[in-house]
């Protein structure tokens, strides 16, 4: 549990500006900033999986928020929006994180919130929880000893276009040019490399998480 108090630095803030500014904020983990978006006697009603609860005040709430996820050793948005419905403003936002290096996990938040000039006012917020991620299957090319004159990088693509986003392919190549060529396709690519590891028999297997 954090016990640091947040410190805060009150920006100007309008009743339009305020809740971009808060999930901006938020996403980035800026807590110090988050704060700032909230007015200073915001109230916030959580309901999360274990029950109901209550924040009263900028700090409390912001210290709230950074409990969750500050100590976050991976943290990625998957997605948030912002909107206006009538008086008020929907923000969501889904997270993929893992917590304190543990295995990764999905979280999802909903809020309503009221905006004033000074601030966030009221909060409404529905929250998933901490979810573990979906295990994904892991495809396997094994490229033996083609390399990239032979036609490895054409092949590598229509490999990773038979999988899903989010899923993972495995390339074992033996070709050593290949070894140093494929992750660097990868990344241009805008792939993710999450493993090379050496295998017994000198060939690499290169672990590929598609990402678009």
């Amino acid at each position: 549990m954090l016990v640091t108090r947040v410190a805060v630095t009150v920006l100007p803030m309008t009743a339009h500006t305020a809740p971009n500014a808060f999930l901006s904020a938020l996403t980035s983990r800026d807590f110090a900033r988050f704060a700032s978006s909230l007015a200073p006697s915001a109230q916030a009603r959580f309901l999360l999986p274990r029950g109901p609860e209550i924040q009263s005040g900028r700090e409390d709430i912001a210290r709230r928020f950074e409990g969750w996820f500050a100590q976050a050793t991976a943290f990625e948005v998957l997605d948030s929006s912002c909107e206006p419905i009538g008086t008020r403003f929907r923000l969501s936002w889904r997270l993929r994180v893992s917590r304190d290096g543990g295995p990764m996990e999905v979280i999802e938040q909903l809020a309503f919130v009221d905006s004033a000039d000074d601030g966030i006012a009221g909060i409404d917020l529905m929250c998933s929880g901490f979810l573990p991620v979906e295990q994904r299957t892991t495809k396997v090319f094994d490229a033996s000893s083609m390399g990239c004159a032979d036609g490895l990088a054409q092949e590598f693509r229509r490999q990773l276009a038979d999988i899903g986003v989010g899923e993972s392919l495995t390339v074992i190549v033996s070709d050593p040019a290949a070894k140093e060529d494929l992750p660097s396709l990868v990344r241009m690519m805008g792939q993710s490399v999450t493993s090379c590891d050496l295998q017994p028999d000198d060939r690499m297997a290169i672990t590929v998480e598609k990402r678009r």
